[in-house]
């Protein structure tokens, strides 16, 4: 592809109409949102302090070892975060609007959004959020064999401590698509693909084929270790558990259960991984009427496993953060040196390399989206490889839906 077609395509992404409405044209609305979700969060700061209720953040959650760690490090820190994720967040979305820039400025932006984002989705979520995900399919089949049981965890939904946690990853995904719009905006790169003049590097759908398996291998392992442990447990097989420990468990069915739910979603979830190196990830199986043959939506393959990376590092973070205090208790109740070995690394085990998980999915979501997005139909780049080739043969096409897909 040669330069002058390159600056054409530069004047077409400064001056083209958004191509699409809705959610797939985020790069224009997200940063509204973002402002909007920290004016609506400041108001609520204020309400907070003129009322004395509903902080989120009380003396209680710092000994919470499940909530959200941003509560852990006292009140007087909850309180700054909560404050400047309010209306001095505001003023910098507002900032961001109108297209400031320069050599402090950007750089300076571009950091405080992302370290928002990064605050409001690893420090303002905790464990119990992605404890209560995981536990969701169950409680869903519950409401048909133990209704009282399935009713409690369903019920968990509609506390307050669940909901502002739901806000505040509402929140940082808004930040973060916010500043990744504007750093692409003042950085002169297309607003809709990111993509600057010259080759695209480790971004190329060849190199994005490349590293993408290596993270999916990785996503995958964990799952299948976190799923054989729950299907011993559920077989009797007290794998790192004393017997006073397992025994009460495997007569109610908790294990029985935990293996029918949390190990099959977890097994489920490493076929669904492997889909972002498979064909069956870019094309709907015959089998799957209606669908066959049709391109899966970038965004139905790319949204869910952000979120759930997203929720994996926080609580793979919490279980370290808690791994000590876990620790002292056994040895306080008198277990043996080989008790504590066992449930650090069989019953702990699988949890402990959740930050793993998260970050390994989060990379291969990350590589199936450059390898999937094809050539922007607003810049133009993209539509040949470095070499001035064709795109590789793993872009498919397909004329039954558009290439933004």
């Amino acid at each position: 592809m040669n330069k002058t077609h390159f600056i054409k395509g530069s004047e077409m992404a400064s001056a083209a109409p958004a191509r699409v409405g809705g959610v797939g044209d985020w790069q224009h609305w997200a940063p509204y949102a973002a402002v909007a979700w920290s004016l609506f969060y400041g108001v609520l700061g204020v309400y907070w302090a003129a009322s004395g209720g509903g902080f989120p953040y009380t003396p209680e959650t710092a000994s919470d070892g499940m909530g959200p760690l941003l509560g852990r490090f006292g009140l007087g820190v909850a309180w700054i975060v909560v404050m400047m994720a309010g209306l001095p967040a505001a003023a910098l979305g507002a900032a961001m609007l109108r297209g400031v820039r320069g050599r402090a400025l950007r750089p300076l932006f571009i950091t405080a959004g992302a370290l928002l984002a990064g605050v409001l989705l690893l420090l303002m979520t905790g464990l119990n959020l992605l404890v209560k995900v995981g536990y969701l399919p169950y409680a869903v089949f519950s409401l048909f064999t133990r209704p009282e049981f399935g009713l409690s965890i369903l019920g968990a939904w509609t506390q307050w401590a669940t909901i502002h946690q739901l806000l505040c990853l509402t929140g940082g995904f808004l930040w973060l698509a916010a500043t990744i719009s504007y750093a692409r905006r003042s950085g002169g790169a297309c607003l809709y693909c990111g993509r600057r003049d010259g080759p695209e590097g480790w971004t190329s759908p060849d190199h994005a084929a490349r590293w993408g398996r290596i993270a999916v291998v990785v996503a995958m392992v964990v799952p299948v270790f976190y799923a054989l442990t729950r299907y011993a447990w559920g077989l009797g097989f007290p794998l790192g558990m004393s017997e006073e420990r397992f025994r009460p468990g495997y007569e109610s069915g908790v294990w029985l259960g935990g293996a029918l739910t949390l190990g099959n979603f977890c097994l489920l979830g490493a076929v669904l991984i492997l889909g972002l190196v498979q064909r069956w990830g870019e094309v709907f199986p015959r089998w799957m009427i209606g669908l066959a043959g049709r391109r899966v939506p970038i965004a139905l393959a790319v949204v869910p496993p952000s979120l759930a990376s997203v929720l994996l590092i926080v609580g793979g973070i919490g279980i370290w953060a808690g791994l000590g205090q876990m620790v002292a208790n056994l040895v306080a109740n008198g277990a043996e040196d080989i008790q504590v070995i066992g449930a650090i690394t069989i019953e702990l085990g699988p949890t402990l390399l959740f930050p793993v998980w998260g970050v390994a999915l989060a990379v291969a979501t990350l590589g199936y989206y450059y390898r999937r997005r094809g050539p922007c139909n607003v810049c133009g780049r993209g539509a040949h490889g470095n070499a001035g080739e064709p795109l590789a043969s793993h872009v498919l096409p397909d004329r039954r839906l558009p290439a933004s897909v």
